[in-house]
């Protein structure tokens, strides 16, 4: 994956289940004149548009880093940011 790709990601994108990472958005700079800001935008090109597999070491962080999150957003409430 490049590097857009990995900031771009959401929840939405990892299927845990299926163990399939879904790509179809990327992170990228707009020119220096707009100070540099981050966007969120569509990959290159339409091939770049694909999945990935999750091995078993990428499982067990997505997995236990989504039950710290669960925990969290239930221990913290409306303060969780």
């Amino acid at each position: 994956m490049r590097t857009g790709e990995v900031f771009a990601l959401t929840w939405n994108d990892i299927d845990l289940d299926n163990r399939i990472i879904k790509i179809s958005k990327t992170v990228y700079a707009k020119d220096k004149e707009e100070n540099g800001r981050w966007y969120l935008g569509t990959t290159k090109t339409i091939g770049s548009i694909r999945e990935v597999y999750i091995c078993d070491t990428l499982y067990s962080v997505l997995s236990n880093y989504k039950k710290l999150q669960i925990k969290y957003k239930k221990e913290y409430g409306k303060n969780y940011k």
